[in-house]
């Protein structure tokens, strides 16, 4: 089966089942398929015997994201018989910086080459998380943080800055929802203006700038962050990536290409995942200031 499926797809189970000796159980057999979802729902699909103590199953149009649980029972004449294992549902619009074409056509192998296509995705997926890390959310991600009031800016956690969606400040049993008001533009004393370059909000009172009330997480922010394309040297540095995580795991530990010297020494990341310098040089014109979560 594969590795990852995407929602919304079919999923199906094979499982052969064994007897108390250990060979495949014949006979009058009652098989039962458990499937637990991501949220803890839990069903039962139809099982079909293939003969041979081989059953089938089928998941219809999966359509939670996450890790799904399943597992086999069997009971019978001579029969007692349990098995368990998981599959991944990929979400829609995941990070993904790279395309499984690029992947094959950076690592040499032929598109008519599918035997390792499901890997290869799995490949693709850890890097997108790993080049979210380093220099910030590549698709659009909403957040919502709280801040402590006191100061006059505010610093955003994720960079790039798409937009902003609103700033609200809380006084005691007062909420305030303030707006975005540019400098010249200013109407009122509940004002705020952006900073998109450096991911930073400033409050605002008819232009001037004043601080956020006084208080402990007491300053809502609602963003989105994403970049509005993937830079060429962040699709390489992940490809680079990949062919680094491919080599160590798929080839028996032979030489990276192009030798150490090449891939450099591996050096740490915020995950505190260890990742090859030429990967971090490439991804360096963009790499999130340090300091943010």
């Amino acid at each position: 089966m594969p590795l990852l499926y995407f929602t919304g797809q079919d999923v199906g189970l094979t499982e052969t089942i064994l007897d108390d000796t250990g060979a495949p159980a014949t006979g009058t057999v009652t098989v039962v398929l458990t499937v637990t979802d991501p949220t803890g729902t839990v069903t039962t699909p139809a099982t079909t015997s293939a003969g041979g103590g081989q059953y089938m199953a089928a998941v219809p149009a999966v359509s939670v994201a996450g890790t799904w649980l399943y597992r086999w029972t069997a009971t019978g004449t001579g029969v007692g018989y349990a098995s368990e294992g998981q599959f991944q549902v990929r979400p829609l619009g995941v990070e993904q910086v790279v395309d499984l074409a690029s992947v094959k056509a950076h690592l040499n192998i032929p598109t008519s080459n599918t035997s390792q296509d499901a890997e290869l995705q799995g490949f693709i997926l850890a890097a997108g998380e790993l080049a979210r890390d380093v220099v910030g959310p590549l698709l659009p991600e909403q957040h919502t943080e709280w801040h402590n009031g006191g100061n006059p800016t505010i610093t955003l956690d994720w960079l790039p800055l798409a937009s902003v969606q609103s700033v609200t400040e809380y006084v005691s049993a007062s909420t305030w929802v303030l707006t975005e008001q540019p400098l010249g533009t200013s109407t009122d004393a509940y004002g705020y203006t952006v900073d998109r370059e450096r991911g930073q909000i400033t409050r605002r009172a008819t232009g001037g700038a004043v601080c956020f009330p006084g208080g402990i997480k007491n300053v809502k922010v609602v963003y989105t962050a994403s970049r509005t394309d993937i830079p060429w040297t962040v699709r390489l540095g992940a490809l680079e990536l990949i062919r680094h995580l491919f080599q160590l795991t798929q080839q028996g530990g032979r030489p990276r290409f192009g030798g150490a010297a090449l891939d450099g020494d591996s050096s740490g990341v915020p995950t505190g995942f260890a990742l090859p310098a030429r990967v971090l040089e490439l991804w360096q014109p963009f790499k999130r200031p340090p300091g943010i979560a």
